[in-house]
């Protein structure tokens, strides 16, 4: 690593002891600095509880496979940071974070000695950067996961050409709010005046919220399951055959990479946006689509890293997620012993994804990722205790630790899973990554 690359980094990770302020005026004033390159970019803005990875993924493909430069922004980043931002494929260089942070160094310290300004976030200055880059290296489109919520997140700084909210369940309730109804009024917040929406199928709580806002905004709004839908033909461990009837295109056996039927609604999400950039005058046609959706990528999600014994990393970490995970791996696997390598965070409802995931496993062996956010495992062994024989629980101390003994248990017929946080993904792919799998 670079020495001025280490020292960028460090920089940017000590920026976490400003902690998290959602609001859009330290990004405003940082942003303005340089000219406002977020205003010059042609943004399409993903926000939702699960599936903004997986949907921006397949739309970055699509869109590159459509002959276009396209940007893309997504968090947290698994094993490098270099990860959150990436052109076409290519995450940005480690010589392209130290030259923007340090033109970046003197704005954020202009903001942080401005009155009625606070010093930037870890996530303000990182978002400024993704903008800059975007902008400075002429993207066709820049797509932008949103952090956290939507409507005081740093990346709803931006005007969309269009905005996409994936399904929405249950996280960071602390931030925003102990409701559905509460949640879709944060995350459809991203919604602008005139600006298309797409979304996911939502329970009848969040629909009715996102539904009023893009009334409100008079933003024309396409719904899964209503203006366009997926149809299952195969789905299998490496991925998903579908059918699928759009806003103007049907298109017949396409495949997405990515296993779980809940990733029909994520590709069909992209697809639509897809058809709405063409529909307004860019060249998108369904070869591109079909040949985007087929070679989408997206680590971390149902990722089978190992073959004898299976090892999946899979980096669900709230409700919804682990119970479409474990729904997903119980019909696609069924019948095999399940061990599990488990690290959850303390700031997520663990005691729900506890519950979720030890009722349908074997044994399960509890880690920490290196994060101050990571759950003791004595407080999971607490909770998992109440639904499993102690004899078949393990305590680690290292994410590592927790993998070097599942693969010294399992046997090459039972299934190895790693799982809870997506750190704890994070450092099992470093691990494996490190070890050549």
């Amino acid at each position: 690593m670079k020495s001025c690359y280490k020292e960028a980094i460090d920089y940017i990770y000590n920026l976490n002891k400003y902690g998290i302020k959602l609001g859009l005026n330290n990004i405003s004033g940082l942003l303005s600095i340089f000219d406002n390159p977020h205003l010059k970019t042609k943004v399409i803005h993903i926000a939702g509880t699960n599936g903004k990875g997986s949907t921006a993924a397949v739309l970055h493909s699509i869109l590159q496979k459509a002959n276009y430069k396209v940007g893309l922004y997504t968090s947290p980043h698994l094993v490098s940071f270099q990860e959150r931002m990436k052109i076409n494929g290519e995450y940005i260089t480690q010589d392209e974070v130290c030259a923007l942070l340090k033109r970046l160094k003197p704005a954020i310290k202009k903001i942080a000695h401005t009155e009625g300004y606070k010093h930037p976030t870890f996530f303000e200055v990182v978002t400024a950067m993704a903008f800059l880059y975007f902008y400075e290296k002429n993207v066709d489109f820049a797509i932008m996961e949103v952090g956290l919520g939507g409507r005081l997140d740093a990346t709803n700084i931006c005007r969309p050409l269009v905005s996409i909210v994936t399904h929405l369940g249950f996280d960071h309730m602390e931030q925003l709010g102990n409701t559905l109804s509460e949640i879709a009024a944060e995350k459809g917040a991203i919604i602008k005046q005139n600006t298309a929406i797409i979304s996911g199928q939502q329970l009848p709580e969040a629909a009715q919220v996102i539904e009023k806002i893009a009334q409100e905004k008079e933003a024309p709004l396409y719904i899964y399951g209503e203006q366009f839908k997926a149809v299952l033909e195969n789905s299998l461990l490496k991925g998903n055959y579908f059918n699928y009837s759009g806003i103007y295109y049907k298109i017949i056996n396409l495949f997405v990479p990515l296993a779980g039927e809940y990733q029909l609604e994520n590709a069909s999400l992209a697809i639509a946006a897809a058809e709405l950039l063409n529909n307004n005058g860019f060249k998108i046609n369904k070869e591109s689509i079909i040949e985007g959706a087929r070679h989408a990528q997206w680590p971390g999600r149902f990722e089978i890293i190992r073959e004898k014994p299976l090892v999946i990393l899979d980096g669900a970490h709230n409700p919804d997620g682990v119970t479409q995970f474990m729904k997903n791996l119980k019909r696609l696997i069924p019948d095999k012993n399940i061990i599990a390598v488990l690290g959850v965070f303390q700031d997520k409802d663990f005691t729900a994804i506890v519950k979720t995931i030890v009722t349908q496993i074997n044994k399960v062996i509890l880690t920490m990722a290196d994060n101050p956010r990571a759950t003791p495992t004595t407080v999971l062994m607490e909770e998992v205790s109440r639904y499993m024989d102690k004899k078949h629980i393990s305590e680690t101390n290292s994410v590592a630790a927790a993998i070097d003994k599942a693969l010294q248990i399992a046997r090459e017929d039972e299934i190895i899973i790693i799982t809870g946080s997506l750190y704890t993904v994070g450092e099992a792919k470093a691990y494996f990554l490190e070890k050549g799998k």
